[in-house]
């Protein structure tokens, strides 16, 4: 008998410990985030009309495919233009990103990208101007060129861009 009370005993012994050490395990802190983040804060700027439109505007990057999205408005009140705020993207830094957006009720045909041109004006290129974005840093876009084609989103890009 005494051996097998010997044996019990340890086995209860074993499983408190191992249970013990299951719920410490399960009650200790998450080990801190790894991710490091970037802010890019962005415009859409549609050039000589642009109250009363709502968009969709995206920030991807170019090797992953990995896409954000944000909803954007632009709205007037009373006759009076109000300008319309940035936007603001947090994202996983470091990485390549372009922007670019889409109008709501005809996202086919009105696409506006990134490229570094100035609203309503004739540039040399159409290519969206990706930004190298580094953790802690905040940045501007300015989305206005409706020339610039526009990427198929959750895809690496593969329409013409620069750096």
């Amino acid at each position: 008998m005494a051996i097998s009370s010997r044996l019990d005993f340890n086995l209860f012994l074993s499983i408190t410990v191992l249970l013990a050490w299951l719920w410490l395990a399960g009650c200790s802190p998450l080990p801190a985030s790894t991710s490091q983040t970037a802010t890019v804060r962005v415009i859409f700027d549609i050039g000589g009309g642009g109250t009363g439109f709502a968009a969709s505007v995206y920030a991807q990057e170019v090797e992953s495919g990995h896409t954000y999205s944000l909803p954007y408005t632009a709205g007037s009140h009373g006759g009076v233009v109000l300008p319309s705020s940035p936007i603001t993207f947090t994202l996983e830094a470091p990485g390549t990103y372009v922007f670019y957006a889409n109008l709501v009720n005809a996202p086919e045909s009105y696409h506006y990208g990134a490229t570094g041109c100035q609203p309503a004006s004739n540039c040399s290129s159409s290519a969206l101007k990706a930004l190298d974005v580094l953790p802690g840093v905040v940045y501007q876009v300015t989305i206005s060129d409706r020339s610039a084609p526009v990427p198929t989103p959750h895809a690496p890009v593969t329409v013409p861009w620069t750096r």
